[in-house]
């Protein structure tokens, strides 16, 4: 926020929600759509210049666009002091429970005293219902635009603003307040005595009120996802270690002059947050990365994957800072030697778990295969020896079925018998000729046992043809048959049945 507004700023636009922003966003907060350039914002446009606002604050021109509303400056009527006042979008302002909410934060926000927090003075609602508030204007430029001019900032003067980031935020922290999107946009650098000194952080809770919007998109999370922790990336709760997180890559961009993770997509900046390690400082900056000595391992120690290895405070994040750390005049500084630095630039970059769902390393892969080598041979062999175990079975089970299966045998048919045709088998049975007294011609008896049997040969052509023995008879519990059977005897004036067996 600056005195003088110029007529135009350079915006961009989201094509999905329409929502436009003057900030240095890549993607919108909303739906993580890619921005894309569009028409200059006109602060001279905007309809809320020159009203009165709750009789006391008479608007004199707009100064930006942002995620969750626009800024102006105001001028108090009875105080006659100049303002900036924050008015929350009206697509936002629709839901009432969300307008409630943002008052609530800012209640909230403003009972946090600290020289490094912006101050917040009242708060209140426009005509319409639309929730304002107002706070302490700022002479400066966001962290932000310092960064995008010069690149990586001189060592001592980004340690003297991580100090004051840090101390201005676990103050809030100890009120209560978490902020949620912390970025260099939300960094204001004041400029006192043509040095930039003092910073102020801007917009805290407004994130918290951000989330629950209709016009974010369901399943996306509020916020600026190069800033984002982890586990805010993933949708799970989150407490006072994410800001830590987002010190911590505000930290890593001051001092390289870059974010650690970057990417084409709102998706993919989240996915490296929760699963790739960021690069040394030494593969951003080359040599100069050794006379930041052991600030990258306090870096890279905030960027921790899981919040329990972070630092527990923004005072032990200081702390830690002041002694390895020692500032002098103007950009003079002596840091400590890194421990691990010289080990982390000749390593080859490793994942950080995250979860147990973290994708492993092919480095991983390898020693883990290493050490599981014996125990995958004996698991291939059981299973190979499985394999072999269950076909020579199933061979064997063949077998015996194809030799117990019943074979066709033919069993000699003695005199005056005929055979029993089934399925599989002929097996004779004896059916002696009776004599029928009236003279009738003799006739055999078939018993015939299959419906599909085939055709019963007479007496007389099984006599006449002699039958073929094999050399193994049909297994039976029965007494073969004699092979020449008695004669049968005829009894002149009746009929009798003569056992042939006897």
């Amino acid at each position: 926020m600056t005195q003088e507004a110029p007529e135009e700023i350079p915006a961009k636009r989201c094509n999905i929600c329409g929502q436009r922003f003057t900030s240095d966003a890549a993607f919108c907060p909303f739906d993580g759509e890619k921005l894309a350039d569009a028409p200059a914002f006109q602060p001279a446009a905007d309809p809320l210049i020159g009203t009165l606002v709750d009789g006391r604050y008479e608007v004199l021109e707009a100064l930006g666009e942002g995620g969750m509303g626009t800024v102006y400056r105001v001028r108090h009527k009875v105080l006659q002091r100049l303002f900036a006042m924050k008015v929350l979008r009206r697509e936002v302002a629709r839901e009432k429970d969300l307008c409630t909410r943002f008052i609530q934060e800012a209640r909230t926000a403003a009972t946090i005293s600290h020289p490094n927090v912006v101050q917040i003075t009242d708060y209140g609602q426009l005509v319409d219902g639309t929730p304002y508030f107002v706070m302490e204007l700022l002479e400066g430029k966001p962290l932000s635009k310092m960064i995008k001019a010069g690149g990586p900032l001189p060592a001592a003067r980004a340690v003297r603003i991580v100090e004051q980031i840090a101390g201005g935020v676990g103050a809030a922290h100890r009120a209560g307040v978490v902020h949620r999107d912390l970025k260099p946009d939300n960094v204001f650098v004041l400029e006192t005595e043509g040095s930039w000194a003092q910073v102020k952080i801007l917009d805290f809770g407004v994130a918290k009120v951000a989330g629950s919007a209709s016009i974010t998109r369901t399943g996306m999370v509020f916020g600026s996802p190069h800033y984002m922790s982890p586990e805010q990336a993933s949708g799970q709760p989150v407490d006072h270690r994410a800001d830590i997180y987002a010190v911590g890559v505000i930290m890593y961009e001051l001092f390289t002059g870059r974010v650690p993770f970057e990417a084409d997509t709102f998706m993919g900046v989240l996915t490296k947050h929760m699963f790739m390690a960021p690069e040394s400082f030494e593969a951003k900056v080359g040599e100069a990365a050794r006379e930041l000595g052991a600030l990258e391992d306090i870096t890279l120690r905030c960027l921790e994957k899981k919040p329990e290895n972070r630092f527990p405070t923004m005072d032990g994040l200081v702390a830690a800072i002041e002694e390895v750390v020692e500032l002098g005049a103007g950009d003079r500084i002596d840091v400590r030697p890194s421990n691990v630095g010289s080990e982390r630039r000749h390593s080859v970059p490793v994942f950080r778990l995250a979860d147990e769902m973290e994708p492993p390393q092919p480095l991983e892969i390898k020693a883990a295969r290493a050490l599981r080598s014996s125990a995958d041979r004996q698991t291939r062999f059981a299973i190979v020896s499985m394999i072999v175990a269950g076909c020579m079975l199933i061979l064997a089970v063949g077998i015996l079925l194809w030799v117990r299966t019943p074979q066709r045998v033919e069993v000699p048919v003695p005199a005056g018998s005929v055979p029993v045709a089934t399925a599989s088998q002929t097996v004779p049975i004896p059916v002696p000729t009776a004599a029928i007294s009236t003279g009738a011609p003799t006739t055999t008896a078939a018993v015939v046992t299959d419906a599909a049997a085939a055709e019963v040969p007479t007496a007389h052509s099984t006599a006449s043809k002699p039958p073929r023995t094999l050399p193994h008879p049909p297994s039976t519990t029965a007494t073969a048959p004699p092979t020449t059977p008695p004669p049968a005897k005829t009894h002149s004036g009746s009929s009798e049945i003569v056992n042939p067996w006897e």
